[in-house]
């Protein structure tokens, strides 16, 4: 029986500590949609970073001060609300399911847009083969022809 207790009071105390915040809410915490704007504008800027980093060096662009200007904020607010979320999974969870919906949507309006794109540049292609077959079959109609009557090739 004690034993029976003592495992209720062990998940009893576990429960109520895990009600505790791990770290305490900032005073300036961002929203959760404002956190999810910045860490989609962050995953963008990472992959952006993973393409072509040497040419962002080049141009000495500073995407995290232009990042933090863009949502009015500065890197000690991200970083505390960060933390924040991140120390409660499942507000952060909320956090990326916005972040992971709105890539979802970009990728889809790409995707549907680089079809486009590949459309019209095969009917420009096909549009060139079809020239260039019209052009050819018309040169060599063009050598077919029989002389006509009185032409100077055809007196012998």
């Amino acid at each position: 029986m004690n034993k029976y207790i003592t495992l209720i009071l062990i998940v009893l105390l576990t429960l109520v500590s895990c009600k505790e915040e791990a770290i305490s809410k900032p005073d300036n915490l961002l929203s959760k949609e404002k956190m999810a704007e910045i860490l989609y504008d962050v995953t963008i800027v990472n992959s952006i970073k993973g393409v072509n980093k040497k040419k962002l060096e080049e141009g000495h662009t500073h995407l995290d001060s232009y990042l933090y200007k863009k949502h009015n904020t500065d890197s000690l607010q991200f970083l505390t609300s960060n933390n924040y979320y991140a120390a409660n999974p499942a507000m952060y969870g909320e956090i990326y399911e916005i972040v992971q919906a709105r890539l979802t949507k970009e990728r889809k309006e790409v995707g549907i847009a680089l079809e486009a794109e590949q459309k019209h540049r095969d009917s420009i292609q096909d549009a060139k083969k079809l020239a260039r077959t019209k052009k050819k079959k018309d040169s060599l109609e063009k050598k077919k022809e029989k002389p006509k009557f009185g032409d100077a090739s055809n007196d012998g």
